[in-house]
């Protein structure tokens, strides 16, 4: 067996375990398997489950003291696979089919993992078992729940922790199938808001005379908005890092457009960049953002009953760019609610991460430009900043390094949805990518 298709195999066994973070399941199990692979490959091994989710660290060394430590991070937590029925085959089962890998996680991120350790593994078969520099493997499993106790494992392993590059977990082509590299992401704070009207629900000839939970909950989210859609918390947009010229240069330069943008998306509505004039890219990339995730409340089963509910709850979540910070942008909402007669919504933080941008002009980031310039033989397209989320920001400061974000996925992977999918192809090449970045190291 080669030894890309160990590591297909080894994809395999990763997807069939249901690594779900937000409810705890299989992490320990998954990070077992993944420490073992990294044993058998003869790295030196750090398995911690001092919290809910294991972190696991592998490190291989070379015998030059001036050389230089990439630190690769992954994660092997994943999103549910829910809804079920819209998955064309077990999203718990590896399925090939057409040149595709199907499979939840299979690009976020256990395809990714999996990729990089075939490129180590190869690298270390075809040169006598000698690396031209440290590779050191961070590897967590909360990333997709804010990263917890990341924090908390880096600072207990500090000491034994550097890095001149970090390559960040994923990444992938855009719809031109172009390579994209990111240097940053936004951060995010997610919280819920509550409300209690009565002390049950009411019947609804009552509507006359007071509201319901419903109403009022609606009317508080309503209140974050004007009708265009722009954010009207005061102080919201305090602390937001304006872009650089280089960044907006970059940005400015990426081949989105409306159309391309409502096409791949299949969007309905108007986007916000058209209601109040902005630029779409700049607001994409460079702007914080306020989202309803979801709202219950009253009765939604067949048919009608007339009530007016007496309970009501929403999930929201802000995307945070660089400077803001998780817990000052929830106290701006808060006194926002209170100042506009809204104090009986209660509202609960539950996860939370800043948001970070690398220079994209520093010799590491521009180091890998070049490598997968020449592997591609086309100029990656190369973003600042991802309008997603991720624990940038915590691994930067503690590690001090320049990260790069480029992986295996395409514009139709379909990442936290059902069908998620990678094309082998891109699977393939993102590990002679990393082979060749490491080659780029050799004196």
């Amino acid at each position: 067996m080669s030894i890309r298709a160990q590591y297909i195999s080894l994809l395999k066994q990763l997807v069939a375990l249901p690594s779900v973070s937000a409810k705890e399941a299989y992490l320990p199990e998954t990070a077992q398997l993944i420490a073992d692979a990294f044993r058998t490959l003869g790295a030196k091994v750090t398995y911690d489950d001092s919290y809910f989710a294991p972190i696991v660290l592998a490190q291989f060394t070379t015998n030059n003291p001036h050389a230089s430590t990439i630190v690769i991070y992954n994660h092997y937590d994943v999103q549910p696979a829910e809804p079920l029925n819209l998955w064309q085959s077990d999203p718990w089962t590896l399925t090939s089919r057409d040149g595709k890998l199907y499979g939840r996680g299979v690009d976020d991120d256990k395809g990714n993992l999996t990729a990089r350790l075939a490129a180590v593994a190869e690298y270390l078969s075809e040169n006598n078992n000698e690396l031209p520099i440290n590779i050191t493997f961070i590897v967590e499993g909360s990333e997709e729940t804010a990263s917890r106790h990341l924090q908390d494992y880096l600072a207990k392993y500090h000491d034994i922790l550097k890095a001149d590059l970090i390559i960040w977990e994923s990444g992938g082509k855009n719809d031109q199938d172009v390579i994209e590299i990111f240097g940053g992401n936004k951060g995010i704070v997610t919280f819920d808001f509550s409300v209690t009207t009565a002390n049950n629900d009411l019947h609804s000839s009552l509507a006359a005379t007071a509201n319901s939970a419903a109403l009022r909950l609606s009317q508080a989210i309503a209140s974050l908005f004007d009708h265009d859609g722009n954010i009207v918390v005061p102080h919201f947009y305090d602390d937001v890092l304006s872009p650089n010229e280089r960044e907006k240069q970059l940005v400015q330069s990426l081949p989105l457009t409306r159309e391309s943008f409502i096409t791949q998306h299949g969007l309905t509505t108007p986007l916000h960049s058209d209601l109040h004039d902005a630029d779409l890219k700049a607001t994409l990339y460079f702007q914080p953002t306020l989202n309803i995730e979801g709202i219950t409340s009253g009765y939604t089963g067949p048919g009608v009953k007339t009530i007016m509910p007496a309970t009501a709850t929403a999930k929201l979540e802000s995307r945070l760019v660089p400077n803001m910070l998780p817990d000052t942008t929830l106290q701006h909402i808060k006194k926002h609610l209170q100042a506009q007669g809204f104090s009986d919504i209660i509202v609960t933080k539950t996860l939370g991460q800043p948001g970070y941008r690398s220079d994209m002009s520093d010799p590491e980031i521009t180091r890998v430009i070049a490598v997968a310039a020449k592997y591609y033989n086309v100029l990656p397209v190369v973003i600042p900043t991802s309008p997603g989320t991720g624990p940038m920001a915590i691994m930067h400061d503690a590690l001090q390094a320049p990260i790069a974000s480029l992986g295996i996925g395409y514009a139709h992977t379909r990442d936290h949805a059902p069908n998620e999918n990678v094309r082998l192809v891109d699977y393939n090449q993102h590990i002679d990518v990393i082979k060749s970045l490491i080659a780029s190291y050799r004196v």
